[in-house]
């Protein structure tokens, strides 16, 4: 017999599933918005980086496109929310609507109303392509198995791979993370033999090539533009928009290390890398977040990398990060970070509205994703 405390939380439970509603988001719901992430153990910008994400956004109309969805209770609580984020794509000279779902969270005592409110996401007009690119463990399944949305088909996105730039700081954050005991002691062992695995392994970057040179921006500036233009002429994959405007607003506070690589006085690809450090296992790290070059100049990835290396070496950082390995993708030459880690779920998902475009993006040919897609570095 099931005892009374159990049989009145469920009863509690049942009732509260009775009690909300799925309404639009609105500015002034930020406060109980961020209440209900802190007490799911999320974090959440402070209201002004908040809301910019859809005011400062290129894509966004406020007349068409909702902030997003909230689950609210008759007290008028917010047992749930997920937010709604334009983005601009483009595929083969059509420009398309994409939408990402961004901190979708649901109370424990409202889960049954968790695939309602993404389904309400999911039912939203006028939208081409959605994008998925933080999926986590515990929403894997309902992504994969109850929405039936399809595993992007570039990249290993279950995984991050990765270049040790400080042996002895990556070894003291490994081994703190792990509990070891007498740690300080076996840092130095554990370095030399990182160390050592590295120079056997020999390179994993294709030497750079001499004919590009690399300029360190720390804003987007005009030429970035005419970049893009000539980028989406040249290119017929998907690929979301990346003009001046959009990079802004993208990378707006993030203080993103910016490579500009130049063949002559030509412009001819980009590299962004953001700052990934993680304060409670003291680890310090730069993330590749995106590369794009012309047509021919592909090559220049080596540059790039090569560059951040020698860069994160000289300031001391522990690692350089690409997640989802996204770097094995179309027309890229090999490269083979000597280092990978297992993740917890397939973090990228996706689905397109139309069958035309669902059965072309099912070819791997189509993509040359990176984690710029979605809300991977926002």
């Amino acid at each position: 017999m099931q005892s009374s405390a159990v049989k009145t939380s469920r009863e509690a439970r049942v009732r509260a599933t009775r009690s909300a509603a799925i309404r639009e988001t609105r500015p002034e719901d930020y406060d109980r918005i961020a209440a209900l992430h802190r007490r799911n153990g999320l974090s959440i910008p402070p209201f002004e980086h908040w809301i910019g994400l859809w005011t400062g956004n290129p894509a966004y109309s406020p007349e068409d496109v909702p902030l997003g969805w909230v689950l609210e209770t008759e007290r008028g609580e917010i047992a749930g929310s997920v937010g709604n984020l334009p983005l601009a794509y483009e595929f083969r000279g059509r420009a398309l609507t994409a939408a990402t779902a961004y901190g979708w969270v649901v109370d424990e005592a409202y889960r049954s109303y968790s695939v309602m409110i993404l389904s309400r996401f999911l039912r939203q007009s006028g939208v081409d392509l959605f994008v998925f690119t933080t999926v986590g463990d515990k929403a894997e399944p309902i992504y994969s198995a109850g929405f039936q949305l399809s595993r992007v088909p570039v990249g290993a996105w279950n995984r991050s791979a990765f270049w040790i730039t400080n042996y002895r700081g990556f070894s003291r954050s490994l081994l703190n993370r792990r509990g070891t005991p007498f740690a300080g002691a076996m840092r130095s062992c554990l370095a030399l033999g990182f160390c050592l695995w590295d120079r056997w392994h020999g390179r994993s970057i294709p030497a750079a090539a001499h004919e590009y040179r690399v300029e360190f921006c720390s804003e987007f500036d005009r030429r970035f533009d005419d970049f893009w233009e000539t980028l989406r002429r040249e290119n017929p994959h998907l690929l979301a928009v990346r003009n001046r405007e959009t990079l802004e607003w993208h990378f707006r506070g993030a203080r993103p290390s910016i490579l500009d690589i130049f063949q002559g006085s030509r412009m001819v690809a980009y590299a962004i890398f953001s700052r990934q450090d993680n304060s409670a296992l003291d680890f310090e790290r730069i993330r590749f977040v995106d590369f794009q070059a012309l047509e021919g100049h592909s090559a220049a990835v080596s540059t790039a990398l090569q560059w951040m290396l020698r860069r994160c070496r000289r300031d001391g950082l522990d690692a350089l990060e690409v997640m989802g390995d996204w770097l094995h993708r179309t027309g890229l030459p090999r490269i083979d970070p000597p280092y990978r880690r297992t993740l917890s779920s397939w973090t990228f998902y996706y689905k397109a509205a139309d069958p035309e475009l669902a059965e072309a993006l099912r070819d791997p040919a189509a993509w040359i994703p990176s984690s710029f897609d979605g809300d991977a570095s926002l």
